[in-house]
């Protein structure tokens, strides 16, 4: 019985955690399209150290709780029904249309007075949703 309990357990906890796999395929895309060998090292090295950071807000259920970039992201992502799980299997079959979802959300008016959008705050080397805590950066 109790071996049984612990497979259901162990499934339910595959099925949960999909999400969580798929997030980090984004991630990884994001990094490949705005802090590849071809930007600013000291961009890089912060997308490298927010981590999941770039879209969620630390501190916080990150699954969850998204930071302004992160909603935009989702939003769109959500508005262009984009087949997360055919992605999760393949992500190079949709990395052309990803590719275009993250330029539509660089757009996207980012709350920054300085920086209007998030794409004028990727130029500016800056994370687009904020700092890793999610707000403006000091």
């Amino acid at each position: 019985m109790k071996k049984v309990l612990m497979g259901l357990l162990m499934a339910s906890l595959a099925l949960v955690s999909a999400p969580a796999r798929a997030n980090s395929k984004l991630k990884a895309d994001f990094a490949k399209i705005y802090a590849d060998e071809k930007a600013d090292k000291e961009f890089v090295d912060l997308v490298k150290k927010a981590g999941c950071w770039v879209c969620h807000v630390d501190g916080e259920d990150k699954k969850k709780v998204r930071n302004p970039y992160g909603k935009s992201l989702h939003e769109m992502l959500e508005k262009d029904k984009f087949p997360m799980a055919e992605y999760k299997k393949d992500p190079a079959k949709y990395a052309d249309r990803l590719k275009e979802i993250f330029k539509k959300v660089e757009a996207e008016k980012s709350g920054d007075e300085e920086h209007k959008t998030f794409g004028d705050r990727i130029k500016a080397k800056l994370l687009p949703g904020g700092n890793i805590k999610g707000k403006k950066d000091e």
